[in-house]
Order: C-alpha cells, then sequence, then structure tokens
C-alpha cells in the first residue's frame, strides 16, 4: 500500500527538464549538489563543440514521470555522483536497459568543472 502511495506522488511531480544543447547526444546525469559543477561543464563542453545536455534531479523517490523517455532519448548518459554510484544504480534498477557510465568520486570534496570535462572528453 505504501508503494502505490509513493508511486502517485509522481503524478504531482515536475516533468525532469533538460537544459543545455536539446540536439546533444550526450546527457550528464546529477542530482543534489552537483547541478552548478555539471551545468558549468556542459557549458563549457559546448563551447568547445562537444554537443551535451544536463538532466538534474530533485526528485528520485519517485522519479518525474518523464524520466524514461528523457535518458532513452540519448546514446551517451554519464551520471555523476559525490559517492559510489548509488543513484546510477538506482537508475538502471527503475529503467531496463539503460547503458549508463559512472563517474564517481570519492574524496569528500566537490566535483572540480575541469575534472567534469576531461572525463566526458576522455570517455565519449
Amino acid at each position: 500500500m505504501r508503494a502505490e502511495k509513493v508511486a502517485k506522488i509522481a503524478d504531482t511531480l515536475p516533468d525532469l527538464a533538460v537544459e543545455g544543447d536539446t540536439q546533444a547526444d550526450t546527457l550528464l546525469v546529477g542530482w543534489g549538489s552537483t547541478r552548478g559543477h555539471l551545468l558549468c561543464a556542459a557549458d563549457a563542453l559546448n563551447a568547445n563543440g562537444k554537443r551535451t545536455a544536463l538532466a538534474h534531479f530533485n526528485y528520485i523517490n519517485p522519479l518525474p514521470k518523464n524520466t524514461a523517455d528523457v535518458l532513452r532519448r540519448y546514446k551517451k548518459i554519464i551520471v555523476c555522483e559525490l559517492n559510489s554510484g548509488h543513484f546510477a544504480a538506482y537508475l538502471r534498477s527503475k529503467i531496463e536497459g539503460l547503458d549508463i557510465t559512472q563517474f564517481n568520486k570519492i574524496e569528500g570534496q566537490p566535483f572540480q568543472v575541469n575534472e567534469i570535462v576531461n572525463f566526458i572528453m576522455e570517455n565519449n
């Protein structure tokens, strides 16, 4: 019964929005405090000709109703997390067939924009 109640909350959530290049093949995914760094990295990548978009999650349980549709539009999905990959694993469990690349940082420090940019350039 509780799971049904939680699932119904998705009806009240705003759709997941995508920022950056709307025609990109690469999607950066983040949640929590990573938004600013990821948005700056997407802007830097786009300025250098690497078409990149960003989906930043404000709600994760339940996920916004359009999450699967948004993620499936991209050839490359890179989930950037300041942990060992909890959100990437969660997305894989909720949306079957996603091919997700993870960029994890477990140092107790925030991302640096250049770290994200370098990771994308080296792995894409």
